[in-house]
């Protein structure tokens, strides 16, 4: 994608980063995804985990008392700004950091984690596969990635309002799970994780509801 795309997607999330977390949508969602997870994943509390497109931090901080420590990162510096603020006021700062961190273009961190988990942030990454790619390289061997996202959602929906969106609109579950295998991923599972609300563009709209799924695998 060109760099002017890129800045132009980050200039909508920097944009809204400030009042991201006033639609209780979002952390009601959160807060969902969150139990989905520790349902899901067998957590003992010791794991060094990174979160992928983390927005304002509220999944990790749903899931902070579960785990030992968490990497928020996204790519936008007005969610990360956010995101620390967010860290600071739950005085969890001693097991949550949030870094500016694009995995398809910068570097990588420092150090292997024993697991990833993303919410409905990888429809908005246009190199899906080289994303995967870049987790699976970050996880210990058997490490863990949880994805929960939007199924396909060909009408576009979703991003009506996001008029420079360049991401996808959703994805086809099949398809998903043959992208984590061959980015390294093994044990793929794919299962239902709800639907989620947004408000429709225009105020006239309304609210819409997206079904999603969790998509978990073994690095």
């Amino acid at each position: 994608m060109s760099h002017h795309e890129h800045e132009h997607d980050h200039g909508h999330f920097d944009a809204a980063a400030t009042t991201w977390d006033d639609d209780p949508a979002k952390i009601e969602r959160a807060h969902s995804t969150a139990a989905l997870l520790r349902e899901t994943l067998a957590l003992d509390g010791t794991e060094r985990v990174i979160e992928i497109g983390g927005g304002t931090g509220q999944l990790s901080l749903a899931l902070a008392a579960d785990v030992a420590e968490v990497l928020v990162t996204d790519a936008s510096p007005g969610m990360v700004e956010v995101a620390r603020a967010n860290i600071e006021r739950a005085g969890l700062a001693d097991r949550l950091t949030a870094q500016r961190l694009d995995l398809v273009t910068d570097p990588m961190p420092e150090g292997r984690f024993d697991g990833a988990w993303a919410m409905l942030a990888l429809h908005h990454v246009r190199e899906v596969d080289r994303l995967l790619e870049a987790v699976k390289g970050l996880l210990h061997p058997g490490g863990w990635l949880a994805i929960v996202d939007l199924d396909d959602d060909r009408a576009g929906a979703f991003h009506a309002d996001h008029t420079d969106f360049t991401g996808h609109d959703g994805f086809d579950r099949d398809a998903f799970a043959e992208r984590l295998r061959r980015a390294g991923f093994d044990d793929v599972t794919v299962s239902d994780a709800g639907s989620v609300e947004k408000e429709l563009g225009g105020d006239d709209q309304g609210r819409g509801t997206f079904s999603t799924f969790l998509a978990v695998a073994r690095a």
